[in-house]
């Protein structure tokens, strides 16, 4: 993806808001001005987290907002409208998302202590079996491209140059995943949506150890809170497959396999001819199936197979992740997990703790405290403690501050603590 220059970017940003009115009396969004717009389809209840496609598609659905911005909603409506009628005739969900991430180092090991990066993803959901029944079947994709801006670092890179071994601070917003069909598969649902499977080519953080705040579109960007650093990894797009399942009411098992040699950014299918994977199974619980995306405790094991060619040895490891609403605002969460080091993975134990407090329906207070063993010898232990807030200032665009202390980075030993501050955008259409 073409690199844009940090003016332009945000230029587009502003743009998309349109020109302001105020705020809503009634503290809501206005209605969408499709006519005839069908209630949601009932959400999924296992396989993939809030990164899975048509979970993110449903979550940034006409969410409510400080302001409304008429002159966008009018300039917008011919799009929402169509999209509606998509969605109501022929159970098609599309949506354009564009993430802009600019963060600020106090002190950096060597190079810039400036960044930029951006995501774009244009993304479809098309519920083609049984919509509207218990067992429906859907086919998913996701066009996806993630760089710096104008040439700057990237919030990864920055990151690294912060000394962080592996709590990175911008985790996600890397500079070198180019434009790629990232996700294309098909998704079966079964038993009123309790079970269902996935194959095709997958993003695998969407499905290995699924978790509420594992998404780019909540309160974090520090790696201990996005995704575990004792779990091993495999490129964006890999093939394999995904089955889950509820076993009653309250428990749920479920066993996937990706590629492991996928490559990020690469539409690149003969590396699953090397027949090297990386697996895992789990077991969750949760008090009953209509809580299963807030309230739960699930528990994953994994292995990576050794991939020759690289001269990466093979690993395993296990996590566990639980998370609780307590009343309408409020949901609590931990997360750790052990590895033996192998497979490439960033720590051999880190563990998490945090909230998410709905300040009001349209603002959120982020906080969490991280902890990591780095797995490259020789290194000490390193913390994180983050906080955001984020604003949804329009249907369609938030704004979230945020800012991460980093203590005792481990690639940074002559420093006891890196400030790294920061502001994301947020556009969905």
């Amino acid at each position: 993806m073409r690199a844009l220059e940090p003016r332009t970017a945000l230029l587009l940003l502003s743009l998309s808001l349109g020109t302001t009115t105020g705020l809503a009396q009634d503290g809501s969004t206005q209605p969408s001005s499709a006519e005839g717009e069908q209630p949601r389809q009932a959400e999924e209840r296992v396989l993939g987290g809030p990164e899975e496609v048509s979970q993110n598609l449903e979550d940034l659905e006409e969410p409510e907002s400080i302001y409304r911005f008429e002159t966008l909603q009018r300039w917008g409506a011919p799009w929402f409208d169509w999209k509606a009628r998509m969605k109501a005739d022929h159970g098609l969900s599309l949506g354009f998302t564009y993430h802009v991430l600019y963060q600020h180092a106090s002190d950096v090991v060597s190079g810039d202590s400036d960044a930029w990066g951006q995501i774009f993803r244009f993304q479809g959901d098309w519920v083609a079996l049984g919509r509207g029944a218990g067992s429906p079947g859907r086919l998913e994709w996701r066009v996806e491209a993630r760089s710096d801006i104008g040439g700057s670092l990237s919030p990864s890179e920055l990151g690294g140059v912060t000394g962080a071994a592996a709590l990175n601070s911008g985790f996600g917003y890397s500079p070198d995943f180019d434009l790629d069909l990232a996700v294309l598969n098909w998704t079966q649902e079964f038993n009123d949506q309790t079970a269902g499977l996935a194959v095709g080519r997958l993003a695998f953080d969407v499905y290995l150890d699924a978790f509420l705040f594992q998404t780019f579109s909540r309160g974090f960007l520090n790696r201990a809170f996005l995704l575990n650093p004792t779990m091993a990894t495999t490129g964006i797009g890999a093939l394999g497959g995904v089955a889950k399942g509820f076993v009653g009411d309250n428990v749920w098992i479920g066993g996937q396999i990706h590629d492991a040699n996928a490559v990020t950014g690469e539409f690149d299918l003969d590396t699953v001819s090397e027949g090297e994977w990386l697996k895992a199974v789990e077991i969750g619980w949760t008090p009953s199936i209509d809580r299963y995306k807030t309230d739960r405790i699930q528990f994953t094991w994994w292995h990576k197979d050794e991939r020759e060619n690289a001269g990466v040895p093979d690993g395993q490891g296990w996590a566990v992740s639980a998370s609780w609403k307590l009343g309408e605002r409020l949901i609590p969460f931990t997360r750790f997990g052990h590895s033996d080091g192998g497979a490439g993975v960033a720590a051999e134990n880190a563990a998490s703790l945090g909230l998410e407090y709905a300040v009001r329906p349209d603002q959120a207070l982020s906080l969490g405290l991280g902890w990591a063993d780095p797995a490259a010898s020789g290194l000490d232990d390193e913390y994180v403690i983050e906080t955001s807030y984020k604003l949804q200032l329009s249907p369609n665009f938030s704004l979230m501050p945020d800012v991460q202390v980093l203590l005792d980075p481990a690639s940074n030993p002559t420093e006891d603590q890196v400030w790294v501050v920061g502001v994301r955008a947020l556009l969905s259409i």
